[in-house]
């Protein structure tokens, strides 16, 4: 892009210098901060390339331009160039910056994602402006002659591109030209024309959808199923082995790398990582080969195995669980992005209350894998504690419990005793149990001894009454209330558009007095985030109006250029609409991006014209001047940045769907806004200045 524009390969190596100069500052910078180099730093750099040579372009656009004057040595051309532009170009960066500060104030897992990459956007700019404002101009001093004028009766191939080439940059300055001058022929239908731009565009917000985070291929997945409680582990690892069968036979060759079967509850330590609730759960984890090396997602292969799962085992509960740990952080250690919880204390209605809730989550459309969390059927020995007995003997239900626990399930968990040996210093538990003959019978649990205050024992039946009974397998607490966890994995339709359609069914539920129902998952997290990055754009707004106000020393300014920013959000939307792109938390952040962005070529026209009425060109004249002027560097820095973020925006690679919708609403908004910018600015300039006109004094350009 640079080369077909400056047609110089010697202007062409000045700016491409700035690229790993820049980045070689960004490290230096990461070094002392003690910032790591990982996807999101890496992504931040990949993001930053394309805009990392902006302020050279302008700033060797301009120098060329001024060597082009006649009259002028070398070196006052250089510094009038620099001179010139210094201020843009620092406003350009600044804004840029500027709108990553607010990131701060984003709240959950969001943050910790963002955080490294603004980081490094930031460092990189910043080292890009420095190289700008220090080696490219003695680089052009060095290096860079005044352009030739070639003639058309000259001949050879060079002579004829640069020839044809001029002819058709001039060509470009001439139709702008033409163009301009009719916008402001026509201010009130240009004005009207891009505001029902921007409300038709607005009327495609619904159908882009929205869900937390872009879904991620990472190569796995894995099935539960739960049997009836109380099957045996043989019956399981059966169901278990079939399972594998089905899903070897479905994958394609050189889909599956390897699988690997969890039955039951895993004896010691381990048991604490494992998923399965008893001996009639399992667990099977499927590990594909690299996107690279297949043509399936992992969400088809899932899909497909799940058709051929459906009525396969009768009896049974099974589904998938897609993703591995990265999955599982966004959910916010759910097992599916789809969560609602149930809170409420009585068991009984509980469990009526998660059925309801799971009915309701089955006749929701493209929702798959419903479960609720809380088993029940689990054969217990319910103690229920005879209030007065137990006080006459001065005992309550907390020395009761303690018992019954340190004899069947000794006293490790609850009270360990330690012994240290005075010659060793090692240390040792001392476990108290009931040795196994006294705790195999059920009639063993009423013959338990409880040590009253005064030391004296009492069987646990005389204080209590034993009954069998069936209850959950295990009961979860949020905020110490019971929790029944009932989610679900979205298919095929995105997942604030799945959640909405859940919370309007959920306000026709009747629920159980004392019970309440909440959105969980990646829908809370969504909605978090969501919230904390619409005020961080309205802050970055703010703040790039600031920094804008301070330059010009005007409010009316950067009000003119502030209107480059729903332009670009058009082209976001319309960039999102036609990649399928849903409006994620990396999406949004690419929208808070693009205001930096889109504002400096605003910068760069408003400022050029008031440098051009200082020197005493009529307003409609200096506007026209400054567009035409200005169009080249402006077409420039937003072509080297769109096509910097192109290969990101086009997802190709594996581990790039994280970032491509943050490059693809930064192309959009920033293709959009280039091209109505250099239409709408100049004309909304020209109506406020002639409703509000203003004298802007010579001096002013000597004093800057």
């Amino acid at each position: 892009v640079i080369l077909i524009f400056l047609r110089s390969f010697t202007s062409t190596m000045i700016i491409f210098i700035a690229i790993p100069l820049s980045i070689l500052g960004t490290f230096i910078s990461m070094y002392f901060l003690g910032q790591t180099i990982n996807i999101f730093t890496l992504g931040g750099l990949a993001l930053a390339v394309g805009r990392l040579v902006d302020d050279s372009i302008v700033e060797l656009e301009n120098i060329n331009r001024h060597l082009a004057m006649p009259g002028k040595d070398r070196r006052t051309a250089v510094l009038d160039a620099a001179r010139e532009v210094a201020m843009p170009i620092f406003v350009s960066t600044i804004t840029t910056i500027v709108v990553f500060l607010p990131t701060v104030f984003i709240q959950g897992q969001a943050k910790l994602l963002f955080l490294p990459l603004t980081f490094t956007i930031s460092f990189s700019l910043f080292a890009s402006f420095l190289v700008s404002r220090t080696v490219t101009p003695l680089m052009c001093l060095r290096l860079l002659k005044p352009g030739h004028a070639y003639q058309p009766t000259e001949g050879g191939w060079r002579n004829r591109f640069m020839v044809a080439s001029q002819r058709m940059f001039d060509g470009m300055d001439s139709s702008y030209q033409r163009v301009l001058r009719w916008a402001l022929g026509h201010r009130r239908l240009v004005v009207l024309g891009v505001l029902a731009i921007f409300g038709l565009s607005l009327g495609l917000v619904p159908l882009v959808g929205s869900e937390f985070f872009p879904p991620s291929d990472e190569n796995q997945f894995r099935v539960f199923v739960r049997g009836p409680v109380g099957t045996r582990v043989e019956e399981t690892e059966k169901l278990a082995g079939r399972m594998e069968q089905i899903i070897r036979e479905n994958l394609r060759p050189g889909e599956l790398k390897t699988i690997i079967s969890s039955v039951g509850v895993p004896s010691g330590r381990s048991a604490i990582f494992s998923s399965n609730s008893g001996p009639h759960a399992a667990q099977v984890e499927v590990y594909l080969t690299s996107l690279a090396e297949r043509k399936r997602r992992d969400v088809e292969i899932v899909a497909d195995l799940r058709a051929k799962f459906a009525g396969e085992f009768p009896g049974t509960i099974s589904y998938f669980n897609l993703g591995g740990i990265v999955s599982r952080v966004l959910n916010r250690g759910s097992q599916n992005p789809l969560e609602l919880e149930v809170l409420g204390y009585d068991l009984a209605e509980a469990q009526q209350a998660a059925r309801a809730v799971a009915g309701l989550m089955r006749d929701v459309p493209n929702v798959a894998d419903v479960q609720i969390s809380r088993e029940e059927n689990y054969p217990q020995f319910t103690v229920v504690v005879d209030r007065e007995k137990a006080a006459s003997a001065r005992l309550n239900q907390l020395n009761i419990a303690q018992a019954a626990l340190f004899s069947l399930n000794s006293n490790v968990s609850v009270n360990p005793a330690i012994f240290t040996d005075p010659r060793t210093g090692n240390q040792y538990n001392i476990v108290v149990q009931l040795d196994e003959p006294f705790r195999v019978q059920p009639e063993d649990l009423g013959k338990i001894f409880v040590t009253t205050q005064a030391g004296r024992p009492v069987l646990l039946s005389t204080v209590a009454e034993i009954k069998r009974d069936l209850g959950p397998v295990q009961i979860e607490r949020k905020y110490q209330q019971r929790l029944i966890r009932v989610s679900a994995n979205p298919a095929g339709r995105d997942l604030g558009a799945i959640s909405s359609d859940i919370e309007k069914r959920l306000g026709e539920l009747q629920l159980p007095p004392g019970f309440a129902v909440k959105m969980g998952g990646q829908t809370a997290q969504q909605r978090e985030a969501f919230s904390s990055l619409l005020f961080t754009m309205v802050l970055a707004l703010l703040l790039v109006y600031m920094v804008m106000a301070a330059q010009f020393r005007s409010l009316k300014d950067p009000f003119i250029i502030m209107f480059s920013v729903p332009m670009g959000l058009i082209g976001v939307i319309w960039a999102l609409f036609l990649t399928h792109t849903t409006l994620s938390t990396t999406s949004f952040m690419g929208i808070i991006m693009m205001v930096g962005i889109v504002v400096s070529n605003g910068v760069l026209l408003v400022e050029y014209t008031n440098e051009l009425r200082r020197h005493g060109l009529p307003l409609a004249e200096a506007v026209v001047r400054a567009g035409r002027t200005r169009l080249r560097p402006i077409l420039m820095t937003s072509l080297t940045t769109i096509v910097g973020l192109i290969p990101m925006a086009l997802g190709i690679l594996v581990g790039s769907e994280a970032n491509a919708p943050l490059a693809r609403a930064v192309i959009g908004g920033l293709t959009v806004s280039t091209v109505l910018t250099l239409v709408l600015v100049p004309t909304f300039y020209t109506i406020l200045e002639e409703r509000f006109p203003r004298v802007l004094p010579a001096e002013d350009a000597t004093a800057s």
